[in-house]
């Protein structure tokens, strides 16, 4: 913390929840910003999703009164922004020296390069409103509509938190041999993963009533309680290699979205650390 005239506070809001607790080298967990909404078909804005949520972090208290831990028991840091074409080979050097890379996006195409370089033998956790499915959308095959179709050709994929998809959507979901299962059926979707998993979670998988900072909202989403327990539960019984949390469109006013986003990182560190 810095101090600038008269005593007033200067606090820097580039880092999740202020200055990380290690060193790059020493860190378990590195968070990546990636503004980068080129990849987006309706409302705009989830290029500031990154700075808003590292902001919204910076007000989230270190010690979890619910799980009883500490964010100073957890070994992480934040690295610079990251430009769309240095996503693989920036996300690629973090996995391979060993950490877990948690990325905030952007919207969805952030994940685009990143799934389709993960080892065969590592799942994806799709958590989403959405199925994005498609080839391409709109003549953009890095459309956010189109995330998960890539990586379907070599990952077994659980879609889950599904409202939405078109004909063809759901007709490469079966070409692929991709699952769609019900959010509430935790047992289903850690059957359907394997041991090693990559988390994609898609904010607006949250119902619009508490996630409406988003740019593609569908109603009946899943809830607060519900996404933790999802989470806490895939972190427990599997090992997640890296995770990305996506789609955020800051509003003016709904600060809330922000932190909500900011929590989730932060519970799903504790989780892969309990």
């Amino acid at each position: 913390m810095e101090y600038g005239e008269n005593g007033s506070v200067n606090i820097k809001y580039d880092e999740f929840m202020g200055p990380g607790t290690a060193t790059y080298d020493d860190a378990d967990f590195v968070i990546v910003p990636i503004p980068y909404e080129q990849g987006a078909s309706w409302i705009g804005g989830t290029s500031k999703g990154p700075a808003a949520v590292l902001r919204a972090s910076q007000e989230v208290e270190y010690y979890d009164l619910e799980l009883g831990f500490s964010m100073g028991d957890i070994k992480y840091c934040t690295i610079a922004p990251v430009q769309f074409g240095e996503i693989r080979p920036k996300i690629e050097q973090i996995m391979n020296d060993g950490k877990i890379p948690i990325s905030i996006g952007g919207d969805h195409s952030i994940s685009i390069p990143i799934l389709t370089m993960l080892p065969k033998d590592v799942s994806i956790l799709h958590m989403d409103a959405h199925l994005d499915m498609r080839a391409e959308y709109r003549g953009n095959p890095n459309s956010h509509a189109s995330a998960l179709y890539g990586a379907s050709k070599n990952h077994k994929v659980v879609h889950t938190g599904i409202r939405s998809g078109c004909e063809e959507d759901i007709e490469n979901v079966k070409s692929f041999g991709n699952i769609i299962v019900s959010p509430h059926d935790i047992g289903a979707i850690l059957d359907g993963l394997s041991d090693d998993v990559y988390i994609t979670f898609d904010v607006d998988v949250l119902d619009p009533s508490i996630m409406p900072a988003t740019g593609t909202p569908e109603q009946g989403g899943i809830n607060w309680l519900e996404a933790n327990s999802i989470l806490r539960s895939v972190c427990a019984d599997k090992n997640v290699i890296g995770m990305d949390f996506v789609e955020l469109s800051p509003r003016e006013g709904l600060h809330a979205c922000d932190a909500a986003v900011a929590k989730l990182i932060m519970r799903s560190m504790i989780y892969s650390s309990l």
